[in-house]
């Protein structure tokens, strides 16, 4: 709460010229109800209150950014991943963020193996309303779904929140 300015003189040279592909597996915000804050930061033990800070920083940060390198991640889907680490890696990286399961379909070519398929399996840890933000179970689902390919999904756990997960 209390950064004032951004100097980026230390930046290493070759970042600039790098190309920064991001695996971000949910679009969620920096800021807002749905922004890191408010989805990731229960889950870490934060309190109500806690999280009321953490937001009001994160937008401190976000128009901080905004003001010093021009660039917007307060709203940005994905800048919110990993505590705001998507949106730093778009602010300071000049990162583009792709969802990870489209990285990962693409390299296995998952469209190919999805025609002519009669069932696709997938799951993950734990079904719940942050799986339709990107993940892989929602992504696959997509993907097969474009094909007409049922899916059944697999979960270790299934939260109160997974009615209509995937749509």
């Amino acid at each position: 709460d209390r950064i004032a300015a951004i100097d980026l003189s230390r930046l290493h040279p070759g970042l600039r010229r790098a190309r920064v592909i991001v695996a971000c597996d949910v679009n969620n915000p920096l800021c807002g109800p749905r922004g890191a804050a408010h989805v990731f930061g229960p889950q870490k033990g934060a309190t109500p209150k806690m999280v009321r800070r953490l937001d009001a920083n994160l937008r401190r940060f976000g128009a901080l950014v905004r003001r010093e390198l021009g660039v917007d991640i307060v709203n940005l889907p994905g800048a919110g991943a990993a505590g705001g680490l998507g949106g730093g890696l778009v602010a300071f990286a000049n990162a583009r963020l792709r969802r990870g399961v489209e990285i990962v379909m693409e390299a296995v070519g998952l469209a190919g193996h999805l025609r002519g398929a009669d069932l696709v399996f997938t799951g993950e840890g734990r079904v719940d309303f942050q799986t339709a933000f990107g993940k892989t179970p929602a992504g696959v689902a997509r993907a097969a779904g474009r094909l007409n390919v049922p899916v059944i999904a697999i979960g270790g756990g299934v939260g109160i929140s997974a009615a209509g997960a995937v749509t």
